[in-house]
């Protein structure tokens, strides 16, 4: 069994050393990107848009038409069904990135939309039901007007409700009719 000579010892405890500062830094260099994208994703400016104005945003002028109270599955719960236009301006701005929607009450609440309109949707709004929903702009076209529906489930307790909507390219500013 050979015994470690004194500089066999000092590069191994240097070794470790290294790696105590490398490893971390490695680890932070690599994140920053991740978090840097993250941050630019973080809704931080809304705009607010009264019930029935239009508004431009992303590429087109949107307009919320009506957001309906339907029964819900349960007497606790209602559905909420969002329609909205967009009148498109700028097609490649407004294809630029997800388009994500929210519904939002005075306490502070979100809800996401529900993945297919329920039968109450059906048969209380059923040109609703037949909309496409706010995924539905990779197909659209200058000088059109798109009228889309999203359907969420909210408490029958939800009040002040507003609809939030955001387009990729456009984030970090969001519309917020109330």
């Amino acid at each position: 069994m050979r015994i470690a000579g004194t500089s066999e010892r000092l590069r191994y405890w240097l070794s470790l050393a290294a790696l105590v500062v490398v490893l971390p830094a490695a680890i932070v260099v690599n994140a920053w990107d991740s978090l840097s994208e993250w941050r630019r994703d973080q809704l931080s400016t809304p705009i607010a848009v009264e019930r029935g104005a239009v508004q431009a945003y992303a590429g087109a002028q949107w307009q919320l038409t009506g957001l309906t109270r339907l029964p819900g599955a349960t007497p606790e719960a209602i559905l909420i069904v969002a329609e909205f236009d967009a009148a498109v301006d700028d097609p490649a701005l407004l294809q630029a990135g997800p388009c994500t929607v929210a519904l939002t009450d005075d306490k502070g609440r979100r809800w996401l939309p529900a993945f297919l309109p329920g039968r109450a949707v059906r048969q209380g709004r059923p040109a609703a039901a037949d909309k496409p929903r706010c995924y539905g702009l990779a197909r659209a076209e200058k000088g059109k007007t798109i009228t889309m529906a999203e359907t969420f489930t909210v408490p029958e307790s939800a009040a002040g409700l507003a609809l939030s909507l955001s387009i990729g390219r456009a984030r970090p500013a969001y519309l917020v009719f109330r």
